[in-house]
């Protein structure tokens, strides 16, 4: 088996106001929106990182495959982070194969999502809602907790680079990694992004650019490295099991 690489360029269509934050606050609002340099909004590669390697333990739990905890917490994620401290050749977990552990460092980059234009004056508004107390819980009498939010015309793109050793990946001879087909999948499966995505902000669509997606410097179709996705999920389990035991 070869070092594996992937390469692809990914848009986000959004598809309504969106918030991602900076953490900062000014007297128009209590929650202004993450910008670059030239003022533009954008949301930061490691925010779409975390929210894309949750997405890929949804899926592998979907189909069959075992997930722990990357954060230690509980003595029980503890313990699971113990037993998993392992050379990814060996590692019996799917996600860690495919982002990189404590143990082995990263192997999955992902960049910030900036504007496709050079525009840098984008329409903003403020939305308004009830602030509630830490404390008690309940409402703040006389109060209100100011967002604001990015309108949905301007759509973001990014770069995802994939790098990993010989014999990390699951590959049927030199079949596409199954690492990938699920880091594809739960991509293209991405629908919001960003704060109070419970009040419907950040609703979006991930596409991915046909002729930027690259596998160990050869481009691939999307209808190509998917092809594993059309067995049953049962299957796939099944299937990425044996082939790591061979």
């Amino acid at each position: 088996m070869k070092p594996q690489r992937l390469d692809l360029c990914y848009h986000i269509i959004w598809q309504g106001r969106w918030h991602v934050g900076s953490g900062y606050q000014s007297a128009v609002a209590d929650r202004l929106l993450r910008r670059l340099p030239n003022n533009a909004p954008f949301v930061p590669g490691s925010q779409i990182k975390g929210v894309l390697r949750h997405q890929c333990e949804r899926l592998a739990l979907a189909l069959g495959l075992e997930v722990i905890n990357p954060h230690a917490g509980i003595e029980e994620d503890e313990k699971n982070l113990i037993k998993h401290f392992t050379p990814l050749k060996k590692s019996d977990l799917m996600v860690d194969r495919l982002f990189g552990s404590r143990y082995q460092g990263e192997c999955l980059f992902v960049t910030n999502a900036v504007p496709m234009s050079s525009e840098v004056e984008r329409a903003t508004s403020v939305q308004a809602r009830t602030a509630i107390d830490r404390v008690t819980g309940t409402v703040m009498e006389q109060h209100l907790f100011t967002t604001e939010l990015t309108e949905g015309d301007v759509n973001l793109q990014g770069k995802i680079r994939a790098r990993h050793p010989a014999g990390v990946l699951t590959q049927d001879e030199d079949s596409f990694p199954y690492e990938y087909d699920l880091l594809i999948a739960a991509l293209l499966s991405l629908d919001a992004l960003g704060g109070d995505k419970s009040l419907g902000l950040g609703r979006c669509k991930v596409q991915i650019e046909p002729e930027s997606l690259y596998w160990n410097d050869k481009r691939r179709s999307l209808d190509e490295v998917l092809q594993s996705f059309h067995n049953e999920p049962e299957e796939w389990g099944e299937m990425l099991k044996i082939l790591r035991e061979e």
